[in-house]
This record gives C-alpha cells, structure tokens and sequence, in this order.
C-alpha cells in the first residue's frame, strides 16, 4: 500500500438486525468509517460509505454530469436516496426503512467489506449472489490471470 492509503474493506460478518432497525458494524472496519456514514443504494445491496469515500464518489459523479456523461438527474437519485448516518457508542447504525425496505432488510443480514466501502445485503440475497460472484472471481485466477 502506498502511504495515505486504507486498508481495504475486507470480510463477511452476518448479524441481525435489533428491534429498533440497527446493525453493528464490525470493529475493524468502524476503525476505517469514522464517526458517520452515508448509506447509498448500490445494485442489490445497500453500500456504507466513510465521509472520504462519499466525498470521492460524489465529485466523480458531478465530474460525470459536467462532461455530460451521464444527465444532472444522477445527481438528485443520489443524493436523495442517501442517508446520513451517525454510528453510535455500541457501533450501531440505524437502517431507514425506505431503504430497509428497498433491499429486503428485514432480518439476518451480511455487513461485507467492498474494498473501497462496505455493503449491507439481507442474507438470502447476499448467499443467492454469492455463487455467481465467486465465478467471476475464478475466471479472472484462471489460466495465469490476474484481477
């Protein structure tokens, strides 16, 4: 890793969510997210993002709208579906239901590391995914390859 660089989000880590819609987030990557979190919908799966990351990926999205790469709405579909999101002293976020309900966000759940941010799947979705993933994986391993 160059110096600045975090470590990278990595792992699985299943829990459930309590009675009042909150998930722990592991220590190790509470470590790397600070004090709050932007929750933005991503495909399948509701991503958790530290303030840098968020700042990172919201410039590159504007950068995107200036060169008309993609259309000024993107901005407004973002931004209003993302939360802020205090972590609290037990290392627990609480979950909107717009976006609980979004993602199937009912029950056990799967907090895994992204890489550059962590994502949040309901467990049936995450395991359904997980095959199909891991596939991907394998192919770029094969015949010498690289990722």
């Amino acid at each position: 890793m160059r110096k600045g660089e975090t470590v990278p989000f990595v792992g699985r880590f299943d829990h459930s969510l309590d009675s009042k819609h909150r998930v722990v987030l592991p220590r190790k990557f509470r470590a790397q997210l600070g004090e709050v979190v932007y929750l933005a919908p991503q495909d399948n799966s509701l991503a958790v993002y530290s303030e840098e990351e968020f700042q990172r990926r919201s410039d590159r999205l504007v950068a995107l709208i200036e060169e008309k790469v993609i259309p000024p709405a993107a901005r407004l579909a973002f931004a209003s579906n993302t939360a802020l999101i205090e972590i609290d002293s037990a290392g627990r976020i609480t979950i909107p239901q717009r976006l609980r309900e979004r993602f199937g966000l009912k029950d056990d759940v799967v907090v895994a590391g992204a890489l550059r941010h962590v994502e949040i799947w309901d467990l049936k979705a995450f395991e359904s995914q997980e095959s199909s993933m891991q596939a991907l994986i394998d192919e770029q391993f094969r015949d010498g390859g690289t990722i």
